[in-house]
């Protein structure tokens, strides 16, 4: 998978179409401008490119107005996780050398930032393209049945 397709998928999977269509479609062309003509090297296109992903990111975050709530909800399983780690240590903290309490910090932060970000990430918004009829699937499916014939393709006469 290319770097662009990578890039593409992520974010038409994770962001609103808004942020895809004002903020990484356009870099994504320039990458693959400047790639092309070798007006910058590949790296530097290539970070470009993914400094306009994280602020895609940061502006679908940050436009849903929520930002306090997320913060909540991820400070909620650190209070939670950070208590139970102290309790589990009949000793203290004292004890422990400065990289397990900097494993156990960043576990704690994992494990509190991944929950919050499942179930706050924002929905995307499907567009509908002008050329999709706005009929329910049951409606069109049964008007194609009967302009055929019926299931079978046949016919039945009247019942008298």
């Amino acid at each position: 998978m290319t770097f662009v397709a990578t890039v593409t998928d992520l974010a038409t999977r994770f962001l609103t179409e808004r942020s895809f269509e004002l903020i990484v479609a356009p870099a994504l062309a320039d990458f693959e401008l400047d790639i092309t003509t070798g007006a910058r090297s590949t790296t530097a296109a290539r970070a470009a490119v993914l400094t306009a992903l994280v602020g895609a990111v940061w502006e679908d975050t940050v436009r849903g107005g929520d930002l306090a709530l997320f913060v909540g909800l991820v400070l909620i399983p650190v209070c939670y996780y950070t208590f139970f780690f102290l309790l589990g240590l009949p000793a203290g903290a004292d004890r422990l050398s400065a990289t397990v309490v900097t494993l156990l910090g960043l576990a704690v932060v994992t494990l509190s930032l991944a929950p919050a970000l499942v179930c706050f990430w924002p929905e995307r918004q499907p567009s509908n393209a002008p050329d999709e009829p706005n009929l329910p699937p049951s409606r069109s499916a049964s008007a194609s049945l009967a302009g055929a014939g019926g299931v079978g393709g046949t016919r039945s006469a009247p019942q008298a």
